[in-house]
């Protein structure tokens, strides 16, 4: 332990000093979607949309960036399709353009294909295939974590294979396929639950395809939605279910459960209008029985079951946003099932708001919500039975990003407030009003090769602390190793997450992509 305090003191000393250094070019997120915001026959007119938290200008003129999880777990020959899968934030595309001509439809040596050596598209020529294949991108991953507070043991050990395919199949239709293949070994707490030697999970997290006409276009197909700006809380962005499997040890790109979807982006000159269709609604994916998560008893109702061709379950809505130079301001409404099933599947009304405003290098950000009604557990005094009732509730967040001097150095902070409007004494697992607090600060050294952040995140009324610490450093182009440590601090044993408290874990990934 004295050397882990000594590397934290290093690291705090290091963050000081990097204050004073300019700001360069950021370097691309390796686990970002690589062509996220490619946009089929985009509208003619593009408005520059809100700077992200680092004051990068984002694009409203494009389609909001898909991305879906649909987990496929198998056991031999056994395939249990599971639309779990959000990532919290969503990954900013790395540039990657596909442009090339129209190949669908040709088979080498058929009608339509080339005849002259040179021609990408002629039979023998191999920038047929290469067009293709350049589309195509593998990442090989191992991650491995440990539990340095008693008892302490492994509780991640495991790989994977992640095949990523997104490419224009004609002028105006558009393939994303995202799949990933998960390993876990013997000693990985999930296998352990299982009683495998090697647990193994598909989870493909994207399938759908895209096609515009002029400044509209649509996607079909397993996808994630997400809404709002709030970094500490679900205030609008309740369309996409969550993966709480591994409590917040979740690696950001299974953070979010995918669905089968159709959505619509309209650009005109009153602003980006989104629509969204779920005929088959997905749920918050829990802790196996069993695994290093598990709370006996607290996650054994099993997720509703729900038919394709039944109206009560389907899900819909629609967003406006509109850009004014560098801040955005959005509407949205919508129809849903709430993703937490274990209390019981309620249907309820959103209505939300969100907004952007740029000053400099500081983005403020605001969200507000009112969810009609939501569904709670009760016990009235001396009873002993629990009982369901109903309730309006209002959530909100509050907070700002700040670059100073445009540098890489970035200080966030968030406050987010819920309350149960129409409250009642018996409700049990929650208060009428609830707080979180989050602070972070994050930079970049080295050319942006290697990006360190403090996470904190301070909850009332049932206290608890949650700190992070998460480090990535670029090998060279393609190699990425990853340094996590959670240090989970529970003040209150009525707090829903007490259960974690001695859940203090370090974690070490190393990424290889091609």
């Amino acid at each position: 332990m004295k050397s882990v305090a000594v590397s934290l003191l290093a690291l705090g000393v290091t963050f000081g000093a990097s204050a004073q250094m300019p700001k360069s070019e950021p370097a691309a997120d390796p686990d970002s979607d690589f062509l996220e915001g490619v946009v089929i026959d985009p509208p003619a007119e593009i408005q520059p949309g809100a700077p992200d938290a680092r004051g990068d200008q984002a694009l409203s003129g494009l389609p909001p960036e898909p991305g879906s999880d649909t987990n496929v777990d198998f056991d031999e020959l056994e395939i249990d399709i599971d639309s779990n899968t959000d990532w919290d934030h969503e990954p900013s595309p790395d540039g990657a353009d596909f442009i090339g001509p129209d190949l669908v439809g040709l088979e080498p040596g058929g009608p339509g294909a080339g005849t002259e050596e040179g021609d990408p598209t002629w039979a023998g020529d191999d920038s047929w295939l290469a067009t293709w294949l350049d589309a195509l991108r593998v990442s090989l991953k191992h991650e491995n974590s440990y539990k340095f507070a008693s008892p302490k043991r492994v509780v991640n050990n495991r790989s994977s294979v992640r095949l990523e395919y997104a490419k224009p199949l004609t002028s105006n239709l558009y393939l994303r396929l995202d799949t990933k293949l998960n390993l876990h070994w013997s000693n990985d707490h999930r296998a352990r639950a299982k009683d495998e030697d090697l647990f193994r999970e598909l989870v493909t997290r994207e399938a759908y395809l895209q096609s515009s006409f002029g400044d509209t276009s649509f996607r079909l197909g397993y996808q994630i939605l997400p809404w709002g700006v709030s970094e500490g809380g679900a205030i609008t962005d309740e369309v996409s279910p969550r993966n709480s499997a591994e409590f917040f040890f979740i690696s950001l790109e299974e953070s979010r459960v995918g669905q089968p979807m159709l959505v619509t982006d309209h650009f005109g000159d009153s602003g980006h209008w989104t629509a969204f269709f779920v005929p088959r609604p997905g749920y918050n994916k829990y802790p196996d029985r069993g695994s290093e998560y598990d709370i006996p008893g607290a996650f054994d109702r099993r997720a509703p079951d729900d038919d394709w061709d039944n109206p009560g379950t389907y899900e819909f809505g629609a967003r406006w946003k509109r850009t004014f130079g560098k801040s955005d301001i959005s509407l949205m409404a919508a129809r849903l099932i709430d993703n937490d099933y274990l209390v019981r599947q309620q249907r309820f009304r959103m209505f939300g708001l969100t907004a952007n405003v740029a000053i400099d290098n500081l983005l403020l950000r605001a969200e507000v919500a009112l969810k009609q009604p939501r569904a709670y557990f009760a016990l009235a005094a001396g009873s002993s039975e629990l009982t369901i009732v109903e309730s309006d509730q209002f959530d909100s967040s509050f907070g700002f990003d700040y670059s100073p001097g445009g540098r890489a150095l970035v200080y966030s902070a968030e406050v987010v407030w819920s309350r149960v409007l129409d409250w009642r004494s018996d409700i049990i697992g929650r208060e009428r009003d609830e707080y979180s607090l989050v602070g972070s600060v994050s930079n970049r050294f080295f050319n942006d090769d290697l990006t360190l952040s403090l996470l904190s995140i301070y909850s009332e009324p049932y206290t608890s602390f949650q700190h992070k610490f998460l480090s990535s450093y670029l090998i060279d182009d393609n190699s990425t190793i990853y340094f996590e440590l959670f240090f989970p601090d529970e003040r209150d044993q009525r707090s829903g997450t007490w259960p974690y408290r001695d859940q203090k874990q370090f974690v070490v990934r190393y990424q290889y992509q091609f």
